[in-house]
């Protein structure tokens, strides 16, 4: 009698294939990034020459987006000095402990941007005289990302992946048109020798779309791509997700912030009509009571 043959044991699952996390970025994106874009272009040049004699439109710009900046730089500085809490291993959160322990060690030195960002906004405060005020919207915005990101490190890829790599890309074309506006529009003070080329990377006011050494970030860029091919391969499947979800999340607060400008720009827009209209107004009643009382006023006497 033959024997029965042993029933195979079943085959594991197999591997998804991902293509890397940074190219799927851009895929889930790529429709949020193009409207995004468009708007960006579109109102630049009201902060710039001949629109604008300084640089306090911009200030008010730069001052919004820099809210994403320091909230997710101060989460992962949390992460890179070893003070966050998922530093300290712990049996039953191994894996976040690994993620969390591979970040630290993600951002080449000299990418971090908020250092710059706040002497960039120092600088154009002191040029101009005004501050930049935040609403509600990026304040709120601000406290989430920190909330968040603080309870799950591993979408920092999203945020470091979008941010940084829109100042390599975009932000080099924006740094054209901010230093065509030339010196006088960003110091206040004549350029005095025309044949001397300034330098972008000490020029305050957009130092932080500008990179130490020659290669102008190039290499700290590659440095960083190929860090983030080592973390990916630790994320789980709904982590990764988490981090395209997020990704897409973020060129959403980013459009709304343009938007949120906007509103803003154009209540002030009809605050300053309205004063302009209530100073027209005083000064029609005040010219019609001198012309009343030039030529009714002495038939009373």
């Amino acid at each position: 009698m033959a024997m029965p043959l042993p029933t195979p044991a079943p085959s594991p699952p197999p591997e998804v294939a991902h293509p890397s996390i940074s190219v799927e970025i851009n895929t889930a994106t790529r429709k949020q990034h193009t409207e995004l874009n468009r708007l960006i272009i579109e109102r630049l040049p009201l902060g710039l020459p001949p629109t604008a004699q300084d640089p306090s439109l911009l200030g008010q710009g730069l001052a919004t987006f820099a809210q994403i900046f320091f909230a997710f730089e101060e989460v992962w500085q949390s992460i890179e000095d070893g003070s966050h809490s998922l530093n300290k291993y712990d049996p039953d959160k191994a894996h976040e402990y690994d993620v969390c322990s591979t970040l630290a060690f993600l951002r080449p030195n000299g990418l971090a941007r908020s250092e710059r960002l706040r002497r960039d906004l120092e600088h154009i405060t002191k040029r101009t005289g005004k501050t930049a005020k935040l609403g509600t919207y990026e304040k709120a915005l601000a406290q989430r990302i920190r909330d968040t990101i603080s309870s799950k490190p591993h979408i920092l890829l999203a945020y470091a992946w979008v941010m940084y790599m829109a100042i390599f890309s975009g932000g080099r074309w924006i740094r054209q048109q901010f230093d065509s506006a030339g010196p006088e529009f960003w110091t206040g003070e004549p350029h005095t020798t025309p044949t001397e080329k300034q330098d972008r990377k000490d020029t305050s006011g957009f130092s932080f779309l500008s990179f130490d050494g020659e290669d102008d970030g190039e290499d700290l860029k590659t440095d960083f791509k190929a860090r983030l091919v080592d973390i990916e391969v630790l994320l789980t499947e709904q982590e990764r997700q988490e981090v395209i979800d997020t990704a897409q999340e973020l060129f959403g607060h980013c459009i709304e912030l343009v938007g949120e400008l906007d509103r803003r720009m154009a209540r002030r827009a009809i605050g300053l009509l309205l004063l302009l209209a209530g100073a027209l107004t005083l000064l029609f009643m005040t010219i019609l009571g001198f012309y009343w009382f030039d030529n009714y006023g002495y038939l009373r006497r």
